[in-house]
């Protein structure tokens, strides 16, 4: 036994001699060559360095100067200190305390780890690394990883808390410049505490953490000076399509963006502050759940309309949007409104329109139906419109009104899909108005709902040789829906009727007419069965611009002689004046119409001018009006041509003996 562990302590004797002894070693000038060898041999690389620092004080520590790696190509650094684990074998592995790189030029990429992966690090740190490595360019990166190991099931070599930091990181083009990120990671879950960045002049701040590898929450998101013009649109797409490409989901509990400008050709904006709160995308607008977002900018152009002023402030919930204030100026007025607004519904608190004036073009009246077509509900608690102009000149119904004033509580205006007032007060007027190229001035109308019945108090249209009024009442919440109506005027210009009605001629003149009528309006069935009417009309002032015979030629379809271009002579004189039109005073007597059921029957009505007579009588059924009877004619002498009202077709006639 005595013998036995003499001989054991002669061994670790011995073995501290020889630690002694090469511990001495790295102190004298044999260090390098000595331990170049056995570092090639451990980790299978052509490894050299310049110089080695290792003092007896700091027993786990060594420091290498002027490294050099011959891979694919040579790696060169400049210092790397090692700090060796007081427990060096963990799980297998050679464990480091720490190593830190300092001085790293990767220009062909990151290099191949996996012949490391017998070695462990509990602090990697790399200083001063320069990058290049497909579209990702690093100058003077800063890189700080805690629990580094290659590990064949992982993604990233590392877990746990992590800093990033680089001067200026360049990635699919764009130079992003003092990159700083802090976070912590594993393969479940990851935190970013904190990143910033400039770009293009702008700042960007953020958090994030992902949860289940596949939303990520952003506590804070800010973005400060940005600018957008069409030069450089696509800065913006690259890095949208590059977050699409990974599905994942952002919730934004908060998001500001301050003092953004954008130039593109459909839209403009300057000075834009918006702040967003509980924002989830990319889901839609109306899939938000809590949402808050405000916003407010200098201007903003949009389908080459200037918006001064913008303000708003909502919260989006599921299909619902809470408008708490919206306030902006266009077409030289202003508009503000609160409310709740739907894909389907309209439930404003209160609208204001002061001063506006606008000319709706064709493509805006087209949105706007699409709009209002889809609505199924709209309420107004209160409606106040100031000195409003609209003007919309289509080809079939034109329009202008100017000096609008309106004045409306309670309105409901859209119930079951039917327009009309429902619910609550509502009054106009007009300082001027065109209806179809009819021209008021003074206009006023006055109506209210009360109990579902819906009247028209009073409706006054001053024509500029005469006036037009009336007056009716229609209860909507009965089943039938039952309606009464009463119109009377005079000075309505006849042409404006007669654009009303088929297969017309043209005359002119003016008429004094009242109307009394009444039915059911719960469906075009009900209207068309109970239709019940009178309409007396005393024309006067009556003309016509056709002859006799050229009446005739335009009820043949053919052009009439006077309208036919003359070929016999050309002249290039454009400041030629127009010859005045002709009139032919016609003579009409009194017409009555009357509507018993829906079948209209027209006691004979004549126009009678210098050589010819034009005739219109018989019956229209609405029910089936295939079977009406209405006919029209025109005799010139011993001629006659008979038309059905609403047909093309037409009889010629010859009394001649």
């Amino acid at each position: 036994m005595y013998t036995t562990l003499k001989s054991l302590g002669w061994l670790i004797s011995f073995c501290l001699l020889l630690v002694v002894a090469f511990l001495s070693l790295l102190h004298t000038p044999y260090a390098q060559p000595m331990l170049n060898p056995l570092v090639q041999k451990l980790t299978h690389q052509k490894i050299s360095f310049g110089d080695i620092h290792y003092s007896i004080q700091s027993p786990l520590h060594l420091t290498l100067s002027d490294v050099a790696i011959e891979t694919d190509s040579e790696l060169n650094i400049q210092t790397v200190d090692f700090w060796l684990s007081q427990h060096p074998i963990q799980n297998n592995k050679l464990a480091f305390d720490s190593i830190k790189v300092d001085g790293l030029s990767l220009q062909k990429g990151l290099p191949d780890t996996q012949s490391i992966d017998w070695i462990s690090i509990a602090q990697f740190s790399i200083s001063n690394l320069d990058l290049a490595n497909d579209d990702i360019v690093l100058r003077d990166a800063q890189i700080q990883l805690e629990n580094w190991a290659i590990q064949k099931e992982n993604s990233l070599s590392f877990e746990g808390d992590f800093q990033f930091s680089a001067k200026q990181l360049y990635w699919q083009g764009e130079a992003l410049d003092e990159v700083l990120v802090d976070g912590y990671y594993t393969q479940h879950y990851t935190a970013l505490h904190g990143i910033s960045l400039t770009w293009r002049g702008s700042t960007i701040t953020a958090q994030a953490e992902l949860k289940e590898n596949k939303l990520w929450v952003i506590p804070q998101f800010t973005l400060r000076k940005f600018n957008l013009e069409s030069s450089n649109a696509d800065i913006i797409n690259k890095p949208i399509e590059w977050l699409s490409q990974h599905n994942f989901t952002y919730q934004f509990e908060r998001i500001d963006l301050l003092d953004i400008n954008i130039e593109l050709p459909q839209f403009v904006v300057n000075n834009l502050s918006l702040s967003a709160e509980n924002v989830l995308l990319p889901y839609h607008l109306w899939q938000q759940n809590n949402a808050n977002i405000s916003f407010n900018a200098d201007n903003l152009v949009w389908n080459e309309h200037t918006i001064n002023n913008p303000i708003f402030s909502l919260t989006l919930n599921g299909q619902k949007a809470d408008i708490s204030t919206l306030s902006f100026e266009i077409f030289d007025g202003h508009i503000q409104l609160t409310g709740k607004l739907s894909p389907t519904s309209i439930n404003l608190n209160s609208l204001s329109i002061d001063q506006v004036k606008w000319a709706i073009t064709n493509e805006e009246a087209s949105v706007l139906t699409q709009y209002v077509n889809q609505l199924e509900q709209v309420k107004i608690a209160k409606l106040d419109v100031n000195n409003t102009q609209l003007i919309q000149l289509n080809d079939q119904y034109p329009y202008q009104l100017s000096g609008v004033n309106m004045e409306g509580h309670d309105l409901d205006l859209l119930r079951l899909e039917q327009w009309g007032l429902w619910d609550g007060t509502l009054s106009m007027s007009a300082s001027n108005a065109s209806f179809n190229y009819l021209l008021s001035q003074q206009l006023l109308v006055e109506m209210k709902t009360e109990d579902g019945l819906w009247t028209v108090e009073r409706a006054l249209l001053p024509l500029s040789e005469g006036l037009v009024g009336f007056n009716g009442s229609i209860h909507l919440t009965q089943d039938s829906q039952p309606w009464l109506f009463e119109a009377y005027g005079d000075g309505l210009p006849i042409s404006y009727l007669s654009r009303f009605f088929p297969n017309p001629i043209p005359i002119d003149g003016i008429t004094e007419f009242t109307f009394n009528g009444n039915g059911l309006a719960v469906n075009q069935d009900s209207f068309n069965y109970s239709f019940n009417g009178e309409l007396n009309m005393t024309p006067r002032d009556m003309t016509t611009t056709k002859t006799a015979q050229e009446l005739w030629q335009y009820k043949l379809g053919l052009v009439p002689d006077n309208e036919r271009p003359d070929t016999s002579t050309i002249t290039t004189d454009s400041s030629k004046k127009k010859e005045a039109i002709a009139q032919y005073p016609i003579h009409v007597d009194p017409i009555t119409v009357t509507a018993n059921r829906g079948r209209i029957s027209i006691e004979p009505i004549t126009i009678i001018g210098e050589g010819f007579n034009y005739n219109i009588e018989g019956d229209y059924d609405l029910v089936n009006p295939e079977q009406g009877e209405a006919i029209t004619s025109i005799t010139q002498e011993c001629h006659q041509i008979k038309q059905k009202l609403f047909s093309e077709e037409v009889h010629i006639i010859n009394y001649c003996q």
